[in-house]
């Protein structure tokens, strides 16, 4: 299986299926609770710039989405190292 992420990506998906799967499994695991807080900093800066806006919120919402992409990109090649190794259950 090929796949070319829109974002850098430390490894590819050859090598996340080379990968154990209690690693993949607790790899999804940090990216999805980095990513419940990534969207909680994105909501407070949201209404903090809505309240006064500011260049640096602004900066700061655009890199956090940024991050929130490649980290949702990460979890699916994860999946896909899953599903390419014969693991088909919920992560």
């Amino acid at each position: 299986m090929e796949y070319t992420p829109r974002y850098p990506q430390p490894f590819t998906l050859a090598e996340a299926v080379n990968l154990d799967v209690s690693v993949i499994s607790e790899e999804i695991a940090r990216l999805q609770n980095s990513l419940v807080h990534l969207r909680s900093t994105q909501e407070e800066l949201k209404e903090a710039n809505e309240e006064s806006p500011d260049v640096e919120f602004e900066t700061a919402m655009k890199e956090n989405e940024d991050v929130i992409g490649s980290q949702e990109e990460r979890i699916s090649l994860l999946r896909m190292a899953l599903a390419e190794k014969g693991y088909l259950g919920d992560s």
